[in-house]
């Protein structure tokens, strides 16, 4: 799905170290797990309600990486690097998630019984909100999923980056915390004269169920630098829907999805990969 953008996001140029920043006064950062616990992974409330294949990470590396063969080698060195890892163990089979970085966007490699099943980016700026679960759908691998839930008064679906610590657990009608995020495959300035009621989240029809078209009004910009690339955390207001109530929302922008400088009150559009997960 990323190359339709790639006429968009050419010429990034070269990497250039950046210098951290308080990240926490803008864009919340929660961690995932801090500790190298094992824990021990429960049966399955109930099946999940629709299994598909496995999710290509790829396009969500370029936030990342410049090409293929650049973001396989981050995934590498994110694994060799990692400082925290969680094992969960499932009867005979043992599930650990390696996480990377210090910044807000780190990298999760989750691996089964020494296989690695998966690497992806992880956005973890954002606010708990009340959620209730409404679908689970699971990849063929087992310990990847996307979770749809009702927060806010609208149904929206993200790519749950700690599924395989937390699937036992879920069921539709169950009431959970959720911090949901976005990672900008591509945004753009939008059209100043847009109301403020305007700003909305809505499903993208040519990518996965987490893929949607965001616009809204930049309320916040928070600089941070992540494998010495420049990153931007965005704070917005959006909508889940037209019936959805406001929330805050959080938006990763590297140079790959937009060059321009962004400030409080411009308007910004684009395509976003949601995702998030759940807290204990």
């Amino acid at each position: 799905m990323f190359d339709r953008f790639r006429g968009i996001l050419k010429g990034t140029g070269p990497r250039e170290a950046a210098p951290k920043v308080a990240e926490a006064a803008l864009a919340p950062a929660v961690a995932l797990f801090d500790d190298s616990s094992v824990e021990t992974g429960g049966a399955s409330a109930r099946a999940p309600d629709v299994v598909k294949d496995n999710i290509d990470h790829g396009g969500h590396f370029r936030a990342l990486a410049r090409n293929d063969e650049e973001a396989a080698r981050l995934c590498i060195d994110a694994l060799a690097a990692s400082r925290h890892k969680k094992v969960v163990v499932y009867g005979g089979d043992e599930v650990s998630g390696y996480l990377w970085g210090d910044s807000l966007l780190q990298v999760m490699t989750i691996i089964k019984n020494g296989e690695t099943l998966g690497a992806f980016p992880v956005f973890r700026a954002g606010v708990p909100r009340p959620a209730r679960v409404t679908e689970i759908i699971e990849c063929q691998n087992g310990y990847e999923g996307q979770l749809q839930v009702y927060m806010e008064g609208s149904v929206l679906t993200f790519f749950d980056t700690l599924y395989f610590r937390n699937k036992g657990g879920y069921y539709p009608g169950k009431d959970v915390r959720a911090i949901v995020a976005g990672i900008a495959y591509v945004l753009a300035r939008g059209h100043a004269q847009a109301r403020s009621e305007d700003d909305l989240l809505v499903r993208y029809e040519g990518g996965d169920v987490d893929d949607y078209v965001f616009r809204g009004t930049v309320q916040g910009v928070t600089d941070f630098a992540v494998d010495g690339w420049k990153a931007r955390a965005i704070k917005t207001t959006i909508k889940a829907g037209p019936d959805g109530k406001p929330m805050d929302f959080f938006i990763c922008v590297t140079p790959h999805a937009m060059y321009e400088k962004v400030a409080p009150g411009d308007r910004v559009n684009g395509i976003v990969w949601l995702q998030g997960f759940v807290l204990p």
